[in-house]
């Protein structure tokens, strides 16, 4: 018995962040479930990025609220700052170009994380309503997770995705939020989570992230997690424990 191993932002370590080449790469690793980030643009495309803008992942400051897909689509978000210039030009992807994949690899699963900001800007039915058609078809391949919980309950209410909340804090407080509104996972950094006593029981499963290394990925398994998040695919795979 092994966790399952889930590729932040796709196979981050080779390829750009939420890059469709890096989240197809995952999945071609033998990795069998990615997590990603969506943003809702201007004319209301459910867009693969984390940030709001595109300053950090390119050499182009636009502002994901400020501009419609079609302007988006001309900036490059190759990482030049982390990776230089080897995957210039990467566009910003909808997340309509990525379900495909889920065709192609039938046993994967994404989790797709609803960023705050959008569901700031645009309001949480309206950012649902251009999220969840997209999704109908693979409702056994997708999980929703956030850490706004609130878009988690009406993900709930409005559609059969299993969904997933990100804590801030490991305290009573969100075990009584947790225990209320019943999500299928609960998310957190590694480093919040205690080695040494299990984590809550309930009608979730848990998932870490931040883990950089197969014995941490397996002390985290012994306590009881049994998703486990990472940065650093290739390394993790390449451990005979956790090799696909």
């Amino acid at each position: 018995m092994k966790p399952i191993i889930i590729a932040h932002r796709g196979n981050n370590f080779s390829f750009p962040e939420n890059s469709l080449a890096g989240l197809s790469s995952a999945f071609e690793l033998g990795c069998t479930a990615v997590e990603f980030d969506v943003q809702m643009t201007a004319d209301g495309v459910i867009a693969i990025i984390h940030d709001v803008k595109t300053k950090r992942t390119s050499d182009t400051n636009k502002a994901v609220f400020e501009n419609s897909f079609q302007d988006l689509s001309t900036v490059s978000v190759h990482e030049p700052k982390r990776l230089a210039e080897s995957h210039k030009p990467t566009p910003i992807s909808r997340l309509e170009d990525f379900l495909p994949l889920l065709n192609q690899f039938p046993n994967s699963h994404a989790y797709i994380e609803v960023k705050k900001q959008s569901l700031t800007k645009w309001g949480h039915q309206e950012v649902l309503s251009s999220l969840l058609p997209l999704l109908n078809q693979y409702k056994g391949q997708c999980t929703i997770i956030s850490f706004d919980l609130h878009v988690l309950e009406l993900v709930k209410e409005y559609s059969p995705l299993n969904v997933g909340w990100v804590l801030n804090y490991y305290n009573q407080r969100s075990l009584n939020y947790a225990n209320r509104v019943k999500p299928d996972f609960l998310i957190i950094d590694q480093k919040k989570l205690a080695l040494d006593t299990a984590p809550w029981q309930g009608e979730w499963q848990w998932m870490v992230y931040g883990v950089e290394n197969a014995d941490l990925a397996f002390a985290h398994y012994n306590n009881g997690v049994q998703h486990i998040e990472t940065d650093h695919l290739p390394l993790l795979l390449s451990d005979p424990r956790l090799t696909p």
